[in-house]
């Protein structure tokens, strides 16, 4: 039997042709919101595991990769379909276009459920759903609350907004931890005054919202203490990629702050820093290749 993590990051694969500003383009990189997370996770975390589906293309040199890490490969749910295929487009004005090659259903299947979640983890301290189909989701949050003590993070998944407002509202209310990108809140609420916005999303149930602002850092709101927070970006001289950048700053983040319950802004700062890592290079090569000890050390001696 597995051991139990003290942090689950639930989400899937992907394999991603990269397009970059200047035109050039990186095919085939191997992503995917739970391997970002998880892996951006393990140096505050060093237990922490992930629960993705794996489809029947998914490159067996990466599963090697992921032991060869000391990830478990007990969350590793096999799927009878092909793993999710996109496209990522970057503009020189910082905007991005995502293109799926896959349909809703094809999502949905290649969501984990929780019949996918190994019996050990559901000791675990903390669970971070990331973005997948809304109804997986659903199915997550609410069999997580329902059947363990955890910590329950959420972020959502900006192109299923539109027409599903009220049923988002509804999935927030039930977990601890909410964490949209600065897109989300403008798709859902229809405004960019991230301290009002995240007053209302506290407002319907979460103890902490954690909004993320790509290079303009993260600003969090403590509901229980009413306090809010601006925390920067961490700065990095040569960015290179920044597919899974939000994906490794929800995975540090939830780590550290696991790791140490009074300081959420500590733990947005080390979020700040495992993206860091991940724009400096295609893929989640930079998160595996990076020393757990060099993310730490510049946590402690970032000087903001």
């Amino acid at each position: 039997m597995s051991a139990t993590p003290s942090l689950v990051c639930l989400g899937n694969f992907t394999i991603d042709d990269v397009v970059l500003p200047d035109g050039s383009e990186r095919p085939g990189c191997t992503g995917g919101d739970a391997l970002y997370a998880t892996l951006a996770a393990r140096p505050w975390e060093p237990s922490s595991e992930l629960v993705a589906p794996v489809g029947t293309d998914f490159p067996d040199s990466i599963v090697a990769e992921m032991r060869r890490a000391g990830l478990d490969d007990a969350g590793l749910a096999r799927r009878s379909s092909p793993t999710l295929h996109n496209r990522v487009e970057y503009f020189a004005n910082g905007d991005r276009e995502w293109t799926l090659f896959a349909t809703e259903e094809e999502f949905d299947i290649l969501s984990p459920l929780p019949a996918d979640i190994p019996p050990s983890y559901r000791d675990a301290k903390g669970f971070m759903v990331l973005a997948m189909t809304l109804t997986a989701q659903q199915r997550l949050v609410a069999d997580l609350k329902a059947n363990t003590n955890a910590v329950v993070a959420l972020d959502p998944q900006e192109d299923y907004i539109k027409g599903n407002e009220a049923a988002l509202r509804e999935l927030i209310s039930k977990v601890d931890i909410f964490m949209p990108s600065a897109e989300e809140v403008v798709r859902l609420l229809g405004t960019s005054d991230w301290s009002a916005a995240a007053r209302a999303f506290a407002a319907v149930g979460p103890k902490l919202v954690v909004i993320k602002l790509a290079g303009e850092g993260a600003l969090l709101y403590d509901r229980e203490r009413e306090v809010e927070l601006r925390v920067p970006a961490f700065s990095v001289a040569d960015v290179v990629d920044t597919t899974g950048a939000g994906d490794s700053f929800c995975g540090a983040f939830m780590a550290a702050y696991l790791a140490d319950r009074g300081d959420p802004e500590r733990a947005a700062r080390a979020g700040a820093v495992a993206a860091s890592f991940t724009v400096a290079g295609y893929g989640v090569d930079p998160l595996f290749k990076a020393d757990p000890a060099h993310m730490r050390r510049r946590l402690d001696e970032w000087r903001p």
